[in-house]
């Protein structure tokens, strides 16, 4: 079937959206269209919608250490841990700020995923400079170039296996331009807050509380924060150091219970309150991006987003590699919970031209952009609940610094390859 006639589903989508209409307005919409166009059987509609929700909510990991950072929030570990660095950096909080940016970089790089650590130092960051727009958009572009370039995630091996070359050669080649970015997500963080000042929404009764208490006070109130977000960034390569794993998600929110318990005012009902209830938000939000995505599967049924990325393979050789990472960015951002699928659409076309390894990876890079203005994709959810945001807020704080990010990556591509 024609693109012109499959591409009006994904066209309503993006002009409710815009449009500031709610995401299941708009997946809806889109969703009835593509079932009309594609004459799709309730069956198949009904199997599509179970199993977008499904697919979010299996996502497991993310909601266990947004409960564990909301638990720890609610013990007053936070914002003892912030008091802590305000006072050892002397009220420097814009680089505060930007060095809980770095940690996030340099923890979803260990990990080869975001969502996980976002939900750990999301909460940190926001307790110390509030959801200043710059630092929302810096912890987006630095976990997106994070996982797009770690050896240890989905989307990296894929652009390694598409140039033909090793796994670890392949992030070595792109390592150049990581650092670039994660040094321009640090300057964004620390300018964005040395611009517009904290903007923690906290009461002064509130701040007094822990600017009262006594560095060694503070320090034991901000033990199962550390150690929180010791094991979330450093976990498996203690687990390595060790020889066995004693780090693990499960273990991760129990070891922080316990100090909790142990080190805070909460006890112990208090703490396992704290725990569950850290969890709905997380839960609420994926659920609601589990239908969208429902409706956006309904979409790809058609074939739309493959006929898209087919738009690459007419290209003239010489603009290609932009065109097939504007693709990418494009398509990344209805369908961004899955970017390693947007890259199965991508690579092989490059791949087929023999184009080099830095290529592979710009696109992996374009597509990983792409997801942090997506209202699918679970890091953004992730920001919005450290933040105390929505979804389509964080994307609308995102969406000018992405495209400045996506800008200077294409013609870094242009240049180097």
């Amino acid at each position: 079937m024609s693109l012109l006639i499959n591409i009006i589903p994904l066209i309503i989508v993006v002009v409710l959206l815009f449009m500031k209409k709610h995401m299941l307005v708009a997946g809806l919409a889109g969703g009835l269209a593509a079932v009309i166009i594609g004459g799709m059987n309730l069956g198949d509609v009904s199997s599509m919608f179970v199993d977008g929700i499904s697919n979010m909510l299996g996502i497991t990991v993310p909601i266990l250490y947004a409960a564990s950072a909301a638990m720890v929030s609610k013990a007053g570990s936070i914002e003892a841990l912030v008091e802590l660095s305000r006072r050892s950096l002397k009220g420097k909080i814009a680089v505060l700020g930007g060095f809980i940016v770095l940690i996030q970089g340099f923890a979803t790089y260990m990990a080869g995923m975001g969502a996980g650590n976002t939900m750990v130092t999301a909460p940190l960051v926001a307790a110390a400079v509030g959801a200043v727009p710059e630092v929302v958009a810096a912890m987006a572009i630095i976990s997106a170039v994070g996982f797009t370039t770690s050896p240890a995630s989905t989307e990296t091996i894929l652009a390694a296996e598409s140039a033909g070359v090793d796994v670890t050669l392949h992030a070595s080649n792109m390592m150049p331009y990581t650092i670039i970015f994660y040094v321009l997500a640090f300057a964004l963080a620390v300018y964005g807050v040395y611009k517009r000042g904290s903007l923690v929404k906290s009461t002064n009764a509130e701040r007094s509380v822990f600017e009262e208490k006594t560095t060694g006070n503070l320090l034991r109130q901000s033990i199962p924060a550390i150690a929180l977000l010791i094991m979330v960034v450093m976990g498996s390569k203690l687990n390595a150091l060790i020889g066995f794993a004693v780090f693990t998600p499960g273990t991760t929110v129990i070891l922080t219970a316990v100090l909790t318990v142990l080190l805070t005012p909460l006890n112990t009902d208090e703490t396992s309150e704290a725990l569950i209830e850290g969890s709905r938000f997380i839960l609420t939000t994926m659920f609601a991006v589990g239908i969208f995505l429902s409706f956006i599967n309904m979409i790809a049924a058609l074939g739309t987003f493959e006929q898209i990325a087919g738009i690459a393979k007419s290209a003239p050789e010489s603009i290609i590699l932009p065109v097939a990472m504007i693709i990418a960015f494009l398509i990344a951002i209805p369908s961004g919970a899955f970017t390693a699928g947007v890259l199965t659409l991508i690579l092989p076309t490059l791949s087929a031209l023999g184009l080099p390894s830095e290529a592979m990876g710009f696109v992996a890079i374009a597509t990983g952009l792409g997801t942090q203005i997506s209202p699918v994709q679970i890091n953004v959810a992730a920001l919005a609940k450290g933040f105390d945001s929505d979804i389509m807020g964080v994307i609308r704080m995102n969406f000018k610094y992405v495209i400045g990010a996506m800008v200077l990556l294409t013609v870094m591509a242009v240049i180097v390859v």
